[in-house]
């Protein structure tokens, strides 16, 4: 669930920071994929004391760790190259530079360099928690099935 309200909490942030168009998808794809980690903590918990919601508990483990890993790659993909502590690497990177405005020929940012550079780190740490949420929830994804297996 930790993981869940990190990656949700970043990936809120990035959207409501951007200033020229809507989001890009994959960081409002995060955010799906760090709500659904949440909502899966507490019926994974009710489960525990409930023998028949464990069935249904599986399938949402098995839809978080999906989420997750689809989440945590396609956020890693866009941001491979980037160094963030290169602004040349973060200028032209859509999940980092709020928008861009094209007037005239010219590319204009409204972010400056210090906060596309904490959007980078941001994003960075929030594809981390993704891929330490996925590892995670996979364990807890066998775990169930193997305790649900014996139990039979």
């Amino acid at each position: 669930m930790l993981f869940g309200i990190i990656v949700f909490s970043i990936s809120v942030s990035l959207a409501r920071g951007q200033q020229i168009g809507n989001a890009p998808a994959t960081t409002i794809y995060d955010a799906f994929a760090g709500g659904i980690a949440m909502v899966a903590c507490p019926l994974g918990m009710t489960a525990l004391g409930v023998t028949s919601l464990v069935p249904i508990s599986l399938v949402v483990d098995g839809l978080v760790t999906v989420a997750l890993l689809a989440g945590g790659i396609a956020t890693a993909v866009e941001l491979r190259g980037t160094d963030c502590g290169n602004i040349f690497t973060l200028y032209y990177n859509n999940l980092l530079n709020g928008g861009l405005l094209i007037t005239d020929g010219q590319t204009i940012w409204l972010l400056s360099e210090q906060q596309i550079m904490a959007r980078c780190n941001a994003d960075k740490a929030s594809t981390a928690f993704m891929f330490i949420g996925l590892v995670v929830s996979a364990a807890l994804l066998v775990l169930g099935f193997l305790f649900h297996k014996r139990a039979k």
